[in-house]
């Protein structure tokens, strides 16, 4: 296999020592950089040059990626403006980023794997803790949670170091499906109206249920990309007002940008007892 194909393989980029581990010799590697045009960064990474700039970032700089960069390498829901900066985990004693670069000294919540440039989940989490905003560090660590990127109980153990990061580990559940899920739970706690997620009702969960009778269902920012399901959705709903219930459903964008909108409308449907 070529050199090209084995950093293509693993993300763009690799260790030196372990490809010389794994048989190539120096001089063999050296020549097969040279005439696949691969740069070999601080003596140590050898880095395709179409690989992600946060791999090069991190690679140049000698550190990890972490924080908003992160996310979607570990799967986690990103939120809006995640691209904002390469985020880098450096040690503390490390020279200053560059430009474009945020960069991340904190001590990590966990030792790190020597030849990666991919910050372990926990880390990433810590840094994110302290980085975003509130709402979006709480559906992170959520996503975490109901991606299984971490259990319950390895989040409640971790030693954070942080007082946000310790916040968010006795806050965040396993009940939100998606990001706007997680927002509306932060959104709804904060705001004293009390509900329940993941209710069944009529065969199928609801995303949330306020009182005994007040159903809120959640469209995704992509949720009618499947009409079937859409459809499904439909049909649900009108099972649910068959029984009795009152059911409110919200788009991604009325729970992003307009929530003032969702909590009246909430507040004026328990006001008028539709959640009794």
């Amino acid at each position: 296999m070529s050199l090209r194909a084995l950093l293509s393989a693993h993300g763009g980029y690799r260790h030196r020592r372990d490809l010389l581990e794994s048989g190539w010799s120096p001089d063999r590697l050296r020549r097969a950089a040279r005439a696949e045009g691969i740069a070999l960064l601080r003596r140590s990474w050898l880095v395709l040059p179409e690989a992600p700039a946060e791999v090069h970032a991190a690679a140049r700089l000698g550190g990890r990626i972490t924080c908003r960069s992160a996310l979607e390498q570990h799967g986690l829901w990103c939120p809006p403006g995640s691209a904002d900066a390469i985020h880098i985990a450096l040690a503390p004693h490390a020279r200053a980023g560059e430009p474009g670069v945020r960069a991340h000294w904190a001590s990590p919540v966990v030792a790190v794997a020597p030849r990666t440039l991919l910050d372990p989940i926990e880390n990433v989490l810590a840094c994110i803790a302290v980085c975003a905003d509130g709402e979006a560090a709480f559906a992170v660590w959520e996503s975490a949670l109901a991606r299984t990127r971490i259990s319950a109980d390895a989040m409640a153990r971790t030693k954070w170091g942080s007082v946000a990061a310790r916040a968010l580990a006795g806050e965040a559940g396993v009940r939100s499906d998606s990001g706007v899920e997680s927002r509306f739970a932060y959104r709804c706690r904060r705001a004293g109206i009390p509900f329940r997620q993941q209710v069944w009702l009529a065969g199928r969960p609801v995303d949330a249920l306020i009182g005994r009778r007040l159903v809120v269902q959640l469209d995704g920012f992509a949720f009618h990309s499947d009409a079937r399901q859409r459809r499904a959705d439909i049909a649900h709903d009108r099972a649910l007002r068959l029984l009795g219930f009152t059911v409110f459903r919200f788009d991604y964008f009325e729970v992003m940008h307009d929530w003032d909108h969702v909590e009246s409308s909430l507040r004026s449907a328990m006001a008028q007892g539709l959640h009794l």
